[in-house]
């Protein structure tokens, strides 16, 4: 199947630093197909034992020619683990391997449980490499509606899965650290500041629990705005709260399809009870594949 959209050529190196990362045999495979067809960036890598390797690129998926067995998915999970999957161990029982650069992979397989708590995943039969991309102007229009309030309003993006609230948040980071805001990234899985440029002013905090960076950013950083990816649970709400009641402006982001749905989320409940939010900015795509921004003032 001949691949017919056009990629920027800009997003190659993170291509192909997650697939120097996978076993020699599949990775030359994988470069093969992509030669043959002339794509040059893609949003995951989708490996399932027993079947064929699909990619996402631009919300479109794209069925390759190579299958991969159970054994070969074994070998992959090896080479994303960098040789010992023992150095991997929490973030495997929180499904996902950090490959580096921003780079994650999603693992599914049969759970080990303790005392009703995952003690670890084997017999795994999936993985989804997702492909980290920073895409200029993404975050233009969230970076404008904060210069247009200050910087003194706090914002919850929200998005189903895989649409790019991730990559908003990545490019609205770095537009803030170019205006000199001092602003803070909670980025528990490096996700969001691979591509910041060494030169931007912006306190990063790599791999902490988020509850803990925030409460740690704001009693000692004095930012003006913290951004936070993917809100999961109370602790953190809380942590939110109390930066919010401190004087910063938070920029966060969370799973819903709609705006009935995100208000109805029990996490976020008590947040905008409290009036920590003041907008919900909802992401969607549309033609050409570009980002449309839905605001709803929360009351």
């Amino acid at each position: 199947m001949q691949c017919k959209i056009k990629y920027k050529k800009e997003y190659d190196k993170s291509l192909l630093y997650a697939i120097d990362k996978l076993p020699y045999t599949f990775s030359e495979k994988l470069k093969l197909f992509l030669e043959q067809n002339n794509i040059y960036t893609v949003n995951e890598i989708k490996i399932m034992a027993s079947s064929f390797v699909f990619l996402l690129i631009n919300q479109e998926s794209l069925k390759t020619n190579i299958i991969i067995n159970k054994d070969e998915i074994e070998e992959i999970v090896l080479h994303l683990c960098g040789g010992s999957i023992y150095a991997h161990l929490q973030t495997i029982k929180e499904g996902y391997i950090s490959v580096g650069k921003g780079i994650r992979a999603g693992i599914c397989g049969k759970a080990v449980l303790s005392n009703g708590e995952i003690d670890g995943i084997y017999d795994i039969t999936s993985i989804t490499i997702r492909i980290p991309q920073r895409i200029k102007h993404a975050g233009e229009f969230l970076f404008n509606y904060l210069n247009d309030n200050s910087f003194r309003c706090s914002v919850i993006l929200y998005s189903p899965p895989g649409i790019g609230k991730t990559t908003v948040l990545r490019d609205l980071t770095a537009r803030l650290s170019e205006a000199h805001k001092r602003c803070c990234v909670i980025d528990t899985r490096e996700e969001i500041t691979p591509f910041l440029d060494e030169s931007l002013s912006c306190d990063i905090f790599l791999s902490y629990p988020k509850a803990t960076a925030i409460e740690i950013a704001t009693k000692t950083l004095n930012p003006q705005i913290i951004l936070c990816d993917e809100i999961t649970s109370l602790k953190e709400a809380d942590a939110i709260k109390y930066s919010v009641n401190s004087g910063v402006s938070f920029i966060a982001t969370t799973h819903a399809s709609s705006y009935n749905e995100l208000k109805s989320k029990e996490i976020l409940k008590g947040l905008f009870n409290c009036g920590v939010f003041d907008t919900a900015i909802g992401i969607k795509r549309g033609k050409n594949n570009r980002f449309i921004f839905e605001v709803d003032k929360i009351k």
